[in-house]
């Protein structure tokens, strides 16, 4: 199966699980279908990604990714997730209770090119790229250094 190139979505995109038929009344504001389950699972020689995305209780979409482009759909899922709370004008922070942690394989500290310090966490077939201010990451030392000191709890 060839590579899906996962890039910003051109302006006449459809909204997931719409089709060409429904796209004027999704377009118009009437209606947008509604994600209400998510399976997947990988193939055998660990190359695909299969997701089911249920739509509304009934509508099954299905999509194939290939394993390096797990990193541009989480990246675009992240941008867009950014974007939909900043145009709710919400101050609502995102639940810590419901984030699921997962083990990370490699932590890097670099620079975005502009002498500005990134911190890298690789997870899986993924990398995320954090922008940090100097202070901020002086205080992330500082936090990082107390945990690993304490073992009887978190540090915040």
């Amino acid at each position: 199966m060839g590579a899906v190139r996962i890039t910003e979505p051109p302006a006449d995109a459809l909204p997931l699980g719409v089709s060409r038929r429904r796209r004027r009344s999704a377009v118009e504001g009437k209606r947008m279908p509604v994600v209400t389950q998510v399976l997947g699972d990988t193939s055998t020689d660990g190359n695909r990604i299969r997701l089911q995305i249920i739509v509304d209780d009934h509508e099954v979409n299905e999509i194939v990714l290939c394993r390096n482009d797990v990193q541009s759909v989480v990246g675009l899922l992240i941008a867009l997730g950014g974007q939909a709370l900043s145009r709710s004008g919400s101050e609502q922070e995102p639940s810590t209770t419901l984030a699921r942690p997962f083990p990370v394989d490699l932590i890097t500290l670099g620079d975005d090119g502009r002498g500005e310090p990134v911190l890298v966490f690789s997870v899986g077939a993924t990398a995320l790229a954090f922008n940090f201010e100097r202070d901020q990451l002086a205080e992330l030392g500082r936090t990082l250094l107390a945990a690993s000191a304490r073992t009887d709890g978190l540090v915040n």
